[in-house]
């Protein structure tokens, strides 16, 4: 389901291709990953709820729990002049220890992206795990 209020095609359709990237970046890393962010992200995650700035989660993402597939289900996307909300259900095979084989792991993420110059950016992220994955 996507929901525009005063938002265009080409809005969603750009949202649309970036959470697709995202989730590339996901596996690819580091250095897919913050290139994607606004500079004064925040990302809550864990079962605490970690809140950490970008460097710092996305350094924890491929060190902690590095992703080796990654996808999306049931994308909720809505736009609201230069800010998009996102919801969906992340699903991903992680490796938490390099001597098992990777862990399968489900995460209702909501993304906020912000358009800027440069394109969309990721404003913050809230990430909650579902164990186990459904």
């Amino acid at each position: 389901m996507t929901t525009t209020s005063t938002a265009t095609t080409k809005a969603v359709e750009a949202i649309e291709q970036l959470e697709a990237s995202w989730l590339v970046a996901l596996v690819e890393g580091e250095k897919a990953l913050i290139p994607l962010m606004l500079e004064d992200s925040r990302v809550v995650h864990g079962p605490v709820g970690r809140v950490d700035d970008r460097e710092t989660w996305a350094h924890f993402h491929v060190t902690r729990r590095r992703s080796v597939s990654a996808k999306a289900t049931e994308l909720e996307i809505t736009v609201r002049g230069n800010t998009a909300i996102t919801t969906c259900f992340h699903e991903m095979y992680t490796v938490l220890d390099e001597s098992i084989a990777p862990f399968p792991m489900q995460e209702v993420v909501t993304k906020v992206w912000e358009e800027t110059a440069e394109g969309w950016r990721l404003a913050h992220m809230v990430m909650g795990r579902r164990f186990p994955p459904v």
